[in-house]
């Protein structure tokens, strides 16, 4: 039997501090939590067996996790599902120092996701981060030093009371460092987070359109090619990791809150951490949902997940049929209004959402459901 090929997700959910803006399944650990949880999640790793092509830890923040730990559970990651082709894991400044790095790159990880935000103190304070513009700066320097030629840093835009002089002073230091990758977010105001309880006076729509376009103009114009609609890349230094869920290709998730697409079926894990702790303690499930994934499902998802991407949707991903062959009037209005463009790749028709329909692409998808 051919063994399934897919990407590896593990998710730590512990951090120092909980951001202002953040809702992800995350939480500062009670004492001994961390041990508690990397036992399970070992014994997690032993229930699937797949050939992984790249593995990403991620979180709230995987360096916050002891050495020891951290050592134990990227050598079982690698033993039971690598070598991979890509090794990722999201690291904060302030919870990393040049041993830490060392270690992660001498184990194998060959990419780091730094969670920078800004560069603008004032900025990083409201947000609640906790690091400073210099202390963002430094781990990358520090990560440079020790070997790491692919790192990328992810920024957000359009917090209250930034500006566009603000995002221009955060990209002209981002563009000065030795990264080859920026995720460039722009801010969500969700439920239950610190930020919406404070109800800030959010930028108008027309500020926060200007920032997400000046992101774009400047990170082109300093090499990062956009292939995604948040990511920008140096050449051949695109996300492998984030390319198979843009691509809706297949993925195992460990760990709380994590998510699987193996085969035609999507499962999600329990988010509690005691919870699942206990579960794989008694070798019960772990599974919070299951879903079958039918051959419309799926077509959707890769009409949605595919217009995210530069190089877009063909045949390939639409079972051997072009988009304006299967929503004919959604295709002539759109590209009609400018939303949507038709390119040759390779002697192939594909489809692509223009420049335009970028800070609306959840109203232009609307069009295909």
């Amino acid at each position: 039997m051919t063994m399934i090929k897919s990407g590896v997700y593990v998710h730590i959910p512990f951090c120092l501090k909980k951001c202002a803006y953040c809702d992800f399944l995350s939480h500062r650990p009670r004492s001994l939590e961390v041990n508690e949880y990397m036992e399970a999640l070992a014994k997690e790793i032993e229930r699937f067996k797949v050939e992984g092509q790249t593995l990403f830890i991620g979180g709230g923040t995987p360096s916050i996790v002891p050495p020891s730990l951290m050592e134990r559970l990227i050598k079982k990651l690698d033993k039971q599902y690598g070598p991979f082709l890509e090794a990722t894991i999201e690291v904060n400044p302030g919870t990393v120092d040049l041993d830490y790095l060392k270690m992660l790159y001498d184990l194998g990880i060959d990419r780091l996701s730094i969670g920078v935000q800004s560069f603008d103190d004032d900025t990083l304070k409201k947000m609640g981060r906790i690091h400073s513009s210099n202390e963002a700066q430094e781990a990358v320097l520090k990560a440079c030093e020790v070997g790491f030629t692919n790192i990328s840093i992810d920024l957000i835009y359009g917090y209250p009371q930034t500006t566009i002089k603000t995002l221009e002073e955060t990209l002209k230091t981002a563009i000065s460092l030795p990264i080859s990758h920026v995720s460039f977010y722009g801010l969500q105001l969700e439920e239950g987070t610190e930020l919406m309880k404070e109800r800030p006076q959010m930028l108008s729509d027309k500020e926060y359109v200007g920032m997400y376009y000046r992101g774009m103009e400047v990170l082109e114009a300093s090499g990062f090619m956009q292939y995604e609609i948040s990511n920008f890349a140096k050449p051949d230094f695109e996300c492998k990791h984030n390319l198979i869920y843009w691509k809706n290709l297949e993925y195992l998730g460990l760990g709380v809150g994590a998510v699987s697409r193996l085969g035609k079926v999507r499962y999600k894990n329990i988010e509690s951490v005691l919870t699942y702790v206990k579960s794989i303690e008694d070798g019960a499930r772990t599974l919070l949902v299951e879903e079958q994934l039918t051959a419309p499902v799926i077509l959707k998802e890769n009409i949605m997940l595919g217009l995210r991407l530069k190089e877009g949707i063909g045949p390939n991903e639409l079972g051997g049929f072009s988009l304006d062959d299967l929503y004919p009037e959604a295709v002539a209005l759109l590209s009609g209004a400018g939303y949507l463009e038709q390119f040759n790749q390779l002697g192939v028709n594909r489809y692509r959402l223009t420049k335009k329909a970028l800070p609306v692409m959840n109203s232009v998808l609307s069009y295909f459901f």
